[in-house]
C-alpha cells in the first residue's frame, strides 16, 4: 500500500502539472486504474500516456506478487520516457520528471524482490541496491583487503581497501550485480580506447574510464530520471557549462567524444578544487557545492568521514570497486568473453549546399541499417543532420562509405527524403498560422527553431519547419485515401504527415480519442483525391491542403508557388485557384518569332531560349511547341 499511495501521488501530481500541454496531457483515454490494466498497450508508445500505463501495470503486477512482469512494465515505463528526451523536445519536462522518479521509486519497493537487476540499471538502482549489502568489519589480513591492496598498485587512481569497497566487490559477484557488471565487461570494448586515449591527451588517470562504467554503463543513450544523459550522465545546466550544446537537434551530452572531452574538463576542474580524487568524485555525483558544506561541518577533508547523501556514500566505493574488478575479472569468478568492437567510423564533413541529410535516406543508400548511423551520431536527436548547421555538419559514417555519400546522396529524390522547409516571415505572419499552413504544430516549429517566445518573430526571420515524410496512403473505394497504423503510429503525427487537422481526421474515422492501434485502417483524406490537370498550369485548392504539400505534389518549391501566385504569406484557402506549373505551352504559328512570342508573354527572348534550349536565332515551324516560363 506503501508503494500504491506514494506512486498515486505522484501521478496525479503529473496530471495536475499537465494541464495545458497540448497532446501529451493525460486524459480520460488513458488508464488510470487497476481494472484498465486488462486492456491492450497504448499502441501510441511514444508518449507520457504509455510511460504512465506502464508504470500502472507494474504497480499492480507487484501488488499480485508478480514480481517478473512488474520489473518488464518498469523498464518499458523507462525505456519509452528515455526515448522521448531522446526523439522529442516537447515533451512536458514537468510531468516526464514526476514520471521518472515514481518510476524509480516503484524499482525501489521491487528491489528486494528482484532475483537480478537489469542490464542497463541506472545508477540510482546500483546504489539502491548496493546500499542494502551488508557492512562487515574485516581484519586487515582478510582475503578480500589483500585482493583489493593487489590490484589498487595497478591502478592510477587511488583505491582503498576498506569494508565498504569489499561491500560493492560482494555486491557485483551477487546474481543482482553480476550481470550488469558482465555487460560492462562486454561493452568496454566500444569505448575504452576512445575514452583513455581522450583522458590521457588531457592530462587525466586513466582509469577515469571507470567512472564513465558506473554512470552510464557505457549507454551514449542512458538516462535518469534527474534527466542526466549520455556516458557520463550530464545534467543539462552543468552540459551546457562545460559548452555541450542541447538544441531540437543534437544533444551533444549524447556524443561519446564530445562528451569525453567535457567529463575530462570538468574531473579536471573539481580535481583541481579539492586536491584529492576522492572528493573530486563525490562531488561529480553530488555536486561540488554539497561536498564544500560537508567538508566545512566535518572540519576535515577525509572522503571517508564526511556527511555525504547515502547514494555519494555508496558512489566512491562502487568506483573503486569496478576499476579493481576489471583490472582482473577471471579473479571475481567472471568467464572470459568477448568485448564489443571499438567505436570506429568516418567522418565526412557535409557539403554547405545540403542543407540536412536524412539518416534513413543515406542509411537505404549506404546499405546499413539506420541504427548503425544512429549509434554513430547518437547526439542526433531527430533522425537528421541540423539544418542549415554553420559551420558544416560533421557527420559519422561506417568506414570506406564516406565518399558514396558524398557521391550519390545529392541526386536522391526529394521523395525519399525527410523535409524541412526554409521559410521567411512574412510582415503579419503569426507562429500559430504559418505551423496551420504547413500542417505541423506550433510547438514543433518553435522547438525547431529555439524561438523563447513563439510569439516573437519578425519580417525576414528564417524559420525551419520540420515536415514528416508521409507513408505512401493506398487508394480505397470511393476514391478516399486511407493510412494502416503501424507500431508506434501517434494520430497527431499520422494527420500531420497527410498534412490534414487532426479535427477532421477524428471527424472521418468518427474517433473520440487519439488512441489508436496498430493495423487499424483510417481515411485520411476525405475528399476525393485531386488529379493533376493535364496542362499541369493550375489547380484549385481543396480542404486540408497545404502550400507544402501541394508543392511536393508538384515537384515544385514553396517559394515558386508564392511567386507564380502572389502569395506573401503560405496560409491558402480552398476554393484558391493556384498556378502549380513554372511553365506553359504554346504552339508557333506562322509568323512566330522568338522575339514576337517573348513580347507577347512580356520576357526575354533569352528566357524562352534558355527554357527549350535553342539558339536566339534559332528558326521557328509552324506547330512546335514552346515551354514558356512563368
Amino acid at each position: 500500500m506503501r508503494l500504491y499511495c506514494c506512486v498515486i501521488a505522484l501521478l496525479l501530481m503529473a496530471c495536475a502539472h499537465g494541464k495545458s500541454t497540448g497532446p501529451l496531457v493525460f486524459d480520460e483515454a488513458a488508464p488510470s486504474t487497476s481494472a484498465d490494466m486488462s486492456a491492450d498497450p497504448p499502441p501510441d508508445a511514444a508518449d507520457l500516456r504509455a510511460v504512465r500505463w506502464h508504470l500502472l501495470r507494474a504497480i499492480e503486477s507487484h501488488a499480485l506478487g508478480q514480481t517478473q512482469q512488474a520489473q518488464e512494465a518498469l523498464d518499458a515505463a523507462f525505456g519509452i520516457l528515455a526515448d522521448l528526451d531522446e526523439h522529442d523536445a516537447l515533451v512536458d519536462t514537468v510531468q516526464a520528471a514526476t514520471l521518472g522518479l515514481a518510476i524509480e521509486r516503484a524499482y525501489f519497493d521491487l528491489l528486494p524482490h528482484l532475483e537480478r537487476l537489469p542490464a542497463d540499471s541506472h545508477l540510482n538502482l546500483l546504489l539502491e541496491g548496493l546500499f542494502e549489502e551488508k557492512i562487515e568489519h574485516l581484519p586487515a589480513d582478510a582475503e578480500p583487503l589483500v585482493r583489493i591492496h593487489q590490484l589498487g598498485r595497478r591502478c592510477d587512481m587511488p583505491i582503498d581497501a576498506n569494508d565498504r569497497v569489499v561491500a560493492s566487490l560482494r555486491f557485483f559477484q551477487t546474481p543482482r550485480g553480476r550481470k550488469t557488471f558482465a555487460t560492462w565487461l562486454q561493452r568496454a570494448g566500444r569505448y575504452r580506447t576512445l575514452i583513455v586515449d581522450i583522458l590521457r591527451r588531457e592530462g587525466m588517470p586513466s582509469d577515469l574510464f571507470y567512472l564513465a562504467v558506473i554512470e552510464s554503463g557505457l549507454n551514449p543513450r542512458a538516462y535518469s530520471r534527474s534527466r542526466a544523459v549520455g556516458l557520463w550522465q550530464f545534467m543539462a545546466n552543468t552540459g551546457r557549462m562545460m559548452g555541450l550544446k542541447r538544441t531540437h537537434w543534437v544533444d551533444q551530452r549524447r556524443d561519446p567524444i564530445k562528451a569525453t572531452e567535457a567529463a575530462a574538463r570538468y574531473l579536471k576542474k573539481l580535481f583541481a578544487e579539492f586536491g584529492d580524487w576522492r572528493l573530486a568524485l563525490a562531488a561529480y555525483n553530488a555536486g561540488p557545492g554539497r561536498v564544500r558544506r560537508a567538508i566545512a561541518r566535518a572540519d576535515t577533508n577525509d572522503y571517508w568521514q564526511l556527511d555525504l547523501p547515502r547514494e555519494t556514500k555508496n558512489y566512491v566505493p562502487l568506483f573503486m570497486a569496478a576499476a579493481v574488478m576489471a583490472k582482473d575479472p577471471q579473479l571475481f569468478g567472471f568467464k572470459p568473453q568477448a568485448e564489443d568492437p571499438a567505436f570506429a567510423y568516418e567522418e565526412v564533413v557535409l557539403p554547405e549546399d545540403w542543407q540536412y541529410v536524412d539518416l534513413q535516406a543515406a542509411a537505404q543508400l549506404l546499405g546499413i541499417k539506420r541504427q548503425v548511423l544512429h549509434d554513430l551520431n547518437p547526439e542526433l536527436r531527430q533522425g537528421i543532420t541540423p539544418p542549415g548547421s554553420r559551420p558544416s555538419y560533421v557527420l559519422r559514417v561506417p568506414q570506406g562509405k564516406g565518399q558514396i555519400l558524398l557521391d550519390q546522396y545529392a541526386s536522391l529524390p526529394t521523395s525519399q527524403k525527410a523535409a524541412v522547409h526554409r521559410y521567411q516571415v512574412q510582415r503579419g505572419d503569426t507562429i500559430s498560422g504559418i505551423a496551420q499552413a504547413f500542417g505541423v504544430s506550433t510547438r514543433v516549429i518553435a522547438a525547431a527553431n529555439s524561438l523563447r517566445n513563439p510569439n516573437l518573430i519578425r519580417p525576414r526571420q528564417m524559420l525551419y519547419i520540420p515536415i514528416p515524410v508521409a507513408p505512401k496512403a493506398k487508394q480505397a473505394r470511393g476514391s478516399r485515401g486511407t493510412y494502416t497504423v503501424l507500431p508506434n503510429d501517434v494520430l497527431s503525427r499520422i494527420a500531420s504527415q497527410h498534412g490534414v487537422r487532426l479535427r477532421d481526421l477524428m471527424k472521418w474515422n468518427g474517433l473520440k480519442t487519439t488512441l489508436i492501434k496498430p493495423g487499424q485502417e483510417l481515411v485520411v483524406r476525405q475528399q476525393p483525391i485531386p488529379q493533376e490537370m493535364p496542362s499541369g498550369e493550375t489547380y484549385t485548392v481543396q480542404p486540408g491542403d497545404t502550400l507544402w504539400e501541394l508543392g511536393r505534389r508538384f515537384s515544385v518549391s514553396v517559394a515558386d508557388l508564392q511567386a507564380w501566385n502572389g502569395l506573401k504569406k503560405v496560409l491558402i484557402k480552398p476554393g484558391q485557384q493556384l498556378i502549380v506549373a513554372n511553365e506553359q505551352a504554346y504552339t508557333v504559328v506562322t509568323g512566330d518569332t522568338l522575339h514576337s512570342i517573348a513580347r507577347k508573354f512580356g520576357l526575354a527572348p533569352s528566357d524562352i531560349a534558355r527554357q527549350n534550349n535553342i539558339g536566339l536565332s534559332e528558326t521557328l515551324l509552324a506547330g512546335m511547341t514552346l515551354q514558356i516560363p512563368r
